[in-house]
Formats: C-alpha cells, sequence, structure tokens
C-alpha cells in the first residue's frame, strides 16, 4: 500500500498557498488604503468647490449695471485687483474657511480662498472676468495646494 500523498498537503504546497494568499491579502489592504485616500480627497475638492461657487455667487451679485440716466454702476467690490491676487494673500481679494467652509482666522483655516477681478475691456469695463480659487492649507510646509478654480464673465446691462 502506497500512503505517501492520500493524507492531504504537503509542506511545499502548504507554503506556496500561503504566500499567495499573502500577497493577495496585501494587494487588498494597499487598495483599501487607496481608496480612503481617494474619498477623503474628493471630500475635500467638494467643500472647496462650493466654497468657490459660494464667493463666485456672491460677487455676481454685486451691483453692476447703469443708473437710469446712463451713468455706470459697479459695486468697489468688483474693482479690478491685483494682476497676483490669485497667487499671493492680498487684502479685499482673500479670506479664510474652516472645514465647514465658515469664515474664519488664518491661524485656523483649513482652506484659503482668493478671488480676482479682471476687466475685460481696457476703456471702460462693460465686461468683466471673475475668478475664485480656493485651496486646502498644507500644514507640514504652510503652502496651499490647488484644490478648486471657477471663473465667469459678467456684463453690464441696463
Amino acid at each position: 500500500m502506497d500512503h505517501s500523498s492520500s493524507r492531504g498537503f504537503t509542506l511545499v504546497e502548504t507554503l506556496v498557498a500561503t504566500g499567495v494568499l499573502i500577497t493577495a491579502v496585501a494587494g487588498l489592504a494597499e487598495l483599501f488604503a487607496l481608496s480612503l485616500r481617494f474619498t477623503r480627497d474628493s471630500a475635500q475638492f467638494g467643500a472647496a468647490l462650493v466654497a468657490a461657487q459660494d464667493k463666485l455667487e456672491s460677487l455676481r451679485a454685486l451691483r453692476f449695471s447703469y443708473d437710469d440716466d446712463g451713468a455706470a454702476l459697479t459695486d468697489p467690490r468688483l474693482d479690478p485687483s491685483p494682476l497676483t491676487s490669485l497667487l499671493e494673500n492680498m487684502d479685499g481679494y482673500v479670506d479664510w474657511l474652516d472645514d465647514a467652509g465658515n469664515a474664519t482666522l488664518e491661524t485656523g483655516a483649513s482652506y484659503v480662498r482668493r478671488w480676482k477681478i479682471t476687466a475685460i475691456a481696457a476703456d471702460e469695463p462693460a465686461a468683466i472676468a471673475i475668478d475664485v480659487c480656493v485651496f486646502g492649507m498644507q500644514a507640514q510646509h504652510g503652502d496651499p495646494a490647488h484644490a478648486a478654480c471657477l471663473a465667469t464673465a459678467r456684463v453690464r446691462q441696463p
């Protein structure tokens, strides 16, 4: 009677099966970690996008029209901004937001929101471009990371 291979697995077969199982579990763990990171990034991008949309809408709601006599009426907050207002913090063109999108102090901010107003016509600004960008604050470097930008144009109408 031959009893050599009828009683179960050999040590080599068990080691190979264990190695395949460990490799598969490690791959799944990496996939799970990647999924968590993408979910977190997606939530942060969504919050930044909502904050950018909120500011864009508030700027679009400001007066930019003509009076009854045809004189241009422009809210001072729609005056053209410095060219670098999206790149650096400039008074009147920046605010800081917490995780919920509420205004906060710079020291406790999760996001920095900057905007730029540009006259499209060189002579009389009958049209303006509005750009709003929201950046996430990176604690390790202090430099903002790009999160979301929106832009629109607004034409002065009677």
